[in-house]
């Protein structure tokens, strides 16, 4: 593995640590980004860009899980939770992570941009996919606000799903268009 690639891969790890909460980032940031380096270059020695890739994948992945998890803590120990409406999409907070989610989705692409020549985005394609997938949960939201019932939020939720991958299909290789050309 090259350096450059290295100090990109750690670069980029370091923004993913910044979405932590900053008590957390302090305790525990070091040693991550020490773990981080050390399984990047394990991940290289055993199966090369493709392990890189991967562990990229898994990373992201956890780090949405573990992101979401300490802010969760980090709320219940200010007792602030307790205040606040029990529908966390009664929040304009959940607006929020919908954007934490959608950019670490679009960091799966960015990051394989770095280290094959098999993913090509431009600016347009990652605004195009950032709006498709932070949209999808914008209306998914307000939609949800105006229903009570969970069986029509599911409902709401699997059709727009559905709709965000059929729209992702048709941009990415044109099924039923030629939108994708």
């Amino acid at each position: 593995m090259n350096r450059a690639a290295k100090h990109r891969s750690e670069r980029l790890y370091g923004f993913l640590l910044k979405l932590y909460p900053s008590v957390f980032r302090q305790e525990f940031g070091e040693e991550m980004k020490y773990v981080f380096s050390r399984s990047l270059i394990e991940a290289h020695r055993e199966q090369g860009t493709q392990g890189i890739l991967a562990f990229w994948g898994s990373t992201i992945i956890d780090a949405g899980k573990s992101i979401a998890a300490q802010h969760v803590e980090n709320q219940k120990g200010s007792g602030s939770m307790k205040d606040r409406k029990a529908d966390v999409l009664m929040q304009n907070k959940v607006f929020v992570w919908i954007a934490l989610a959608t950019g670490l989705l679009l960091l799966v692409p960015l990051v394989a941009m770095q280290f094959t020549d098999e993913v090509v985005w431009t600016l347009l394609d990652f605004a195009a996919a950032g709006a498709l997938l932070f949209g999808t949960g914008f209306v998914f939201v307000l939609a949800a606000r105006k229903m009570q019932n969970r069986r029509l939020r599911f409902a709401i939720g699997v059709m727009l799903a559905a709709a965000l991958i059929y729209l992702w299909l048709e941009l990415a290789v044109g099924i039923f268009t030629n939108w994708g050309s």
